[in-house]
């Protein structure tokens, strides 16, 4: 296909964008208009649904038991626990309503879903992990999110099949490591950032396959290093004394080590023509963040096995033909949604499990051509669903924040788009700290606690106990990483073209494939 030069102005923040050509034949074959929101509004319009951290405490609608929830005390909807969200003690077809086509679609939407009960947390088959959202098969975890398949693990975000990690976030198959970012496969590894198959590392950059390093950058293979500088076995502990003694003159240090590592242009791996960073085994795909075994899509952040997939965030279990979608689990041509596990055919809904063929439904389970989670015979709901559509000029774009159940700053889009005008959320209690197991954050100066199982980790791994609360701690990683933007700038070293999230202001020395791994490897 031609390359697109027609341009849009996005209806948020009036810029201009062009959709890309494989965009343009997706929208026809999904039927859909070309959206009215730039990429990175689309995003926004999506992350605005999705609360993952913050929690609160409160009973269960249905059998009063106390318990967590992301949703506070006094919501218009009830709020059930898990056992009873799932129990067959009510149908979400109960609740179904009559379309007005008299009213606007989304404000028939917003009565529907102030009715029919919401689960308190996203959680699926976990032990001893009541803290956790948004995960699964976890087993004595604690305040862990977007996570699966862990163990005595806590505070962290996309953590998968660990053990016993704390205070890390995007870190993949570990075990005993601790304020760590974008790790895989390491052991007993501290402060690190970018590591892979590596143990007793600590403030280290981009290592593999090393062991028993310290503040070193760029290293493969390697053994007993302190900045990159190798060192006798018992030279090596000797140093590492002197360096655990001042955790924070390393941490400084590590800043100004990182500064001058060399970076390349994207974090990839086994990528074909993909654009993105933080990508896995990627191909023929554009605008990908945190994104693995991914083909022919676009505008995807923490995406598992998408297959043709456009504008998702937090999908994974092979999606295949969707768009515009904000957590799924193996779901297939579904658009517009929320929150959908293993559906077929849905759009505007939000809550579904095991649906197919419906429309602007809320919390229904193994239904099928419901809309406002009425039921309707094949034929009917082919009808109204095209009358419906007719008279919805939002139709092509996401829900409207409107209809999201949460507070602005509740979401990740807090994260990702801070916004100062919306309103500030405050939980939890201040000064009430007495200096043994509850302590005041240096840096909001929230209240937070530690548990036992922390202080017999931090003990075990040698570490002085955190000065900061688990968001702010989670806040201070998030800044750590590139943002979800790119830019055109070309390889420091050979002027190749290149796309990259490090902005041309960035002190790091970036490197198109090709001359990093000449440099590196």
């Amino acid at each position: 296909m031609a390359p697109s030069t027609e341009q849009y102005s996005c209806k948020n923040c009036s810029q201009p964008f062009t959709p890309h050509p494989d965009d343009l034949s997706f929208y026809e074959k999904m039927q859909v208009p070309v959206p009215r929101y730039c990429p990175p509004c689309r995003m926004q319009r999506r992350l605005v649904h999705r609360n993952e951290r913050m929690l609160y405490l409160r009973p269960c609608d249905n059998c009063k038991t106390d318990g967590v929830s992301i949703y506070p005390t006094g919501t218009p909807w009830p709020v059930y626990c898990n056992p009873c969200w799932w129990g067959d003690s009510w149908d979400g077809k109960d609740f179904g309503m009559e379309y007005d086509h008299k009213r606007p679609f989304f404000e028939q939407y917003i009565e529907l879903r102030n009715k029919v009960p919401r689960i308190n947390l996203l959680c699926i088959t976990s032990v001893n992990s009541e803290y956790t959202n948004n995960a699964e098969d976890n087993k004595n975890c604690y305040l862990l999110f977007a996570a699966g398949k862990n163990e005595d693990c806590m505070y962290g975000r996309l953590v998968e099949h660990c053990k016993s990690v704390v205070d890390c976030s995007w870190t993949y198959n570990s075990e005993l490591c601790y304020e760590c970012l974008d790790v895989r496969q390491c052991y007993g590894c501290l402060y690190c950032e970018r590591c892979q198959t590596s143990r007793d590392l600590l403030f280290c950059f981009d290592v593999r396959g090393s062991q028993n390093c310290i503040l070193c950058t760029n290293l493969r293979n390697k053994s007993y290093c302190i900045e990159n500088k190798q060192y006798t076995k018992e030279e090596y502990e000797k140093k590492k004394k002197e360096i655990l003694s001042d955790i924070a003159s390393a941490k400084k240090r590590f800043e100004e080590l990182k500064e001058k590592a060399i970076v390349k242009y994207a974090f990839q791996t086994k990528c074909v023509n993909a654009t993105g960073d933080y990508l896995f085994n990627c191909r023929d795909s554009h605008l990908l963040f945190d994104t693995s075994n991914a083909k022919d899509c676009a505008y995807l952040a923490d995406a598992e096995d998408p297959t043709d997939t456009l504008d998702c965030n937090n999908v994974y279990y092979k999606p295949e033909r969707c768009l515009d979608v904000m957590g799924s689990l193996q779901s297939y041509n579904c658009a517009f949604s929320t929150y959908i596990i293993y559906c077929n055919s849905v759009q505007y809904s939000d809550g579904l499990q095991n649906c197919e063929n419906c429309f602007g439904s809320i919390a229904l389970k193994k239904s099928s051509y419901c809309i406002l989670n009425k039921q309707y015979s094949p034929e009917e709901y082919k009808k109204l669903r095209e009358q419906i559509i007719a008279n919805m000029p939002e139709y092509g774009d996401f829900l409207s924040p409107e209809t999201s159940p949460f507070k602005y700053n509740e979401t990740l889009a807090k994260d990702y788009f801070p916004d100062t005008k919306a309103e500030e959320i405050k939980t939890g209690t201040y000064g009430k700290e007495n200096g043994k197991d509850v302590f005041a954050c240096v840096d909001c100066k929230k209240n937070f606690k530690i548990t036992p199982n922390e202080f017999a980790f931090y003990e075990r791994m040698g570490l002085p106990l955190p000065l900061k609360d688990f968001e702010c701690r989670m806040q201070d990683r998030l800044r750590k990483r590139n943002p979800r933007k790119l830019w055109k700038r070309q390889c420091m070293k050979c002027n190749t073209d290149i796309e990259t999230t490090y902005a041309p202001d960035r002190p790091e020395t970036v490197y198109c494939e090709s001359c990093y791994q000449q440099e590196v490897a």
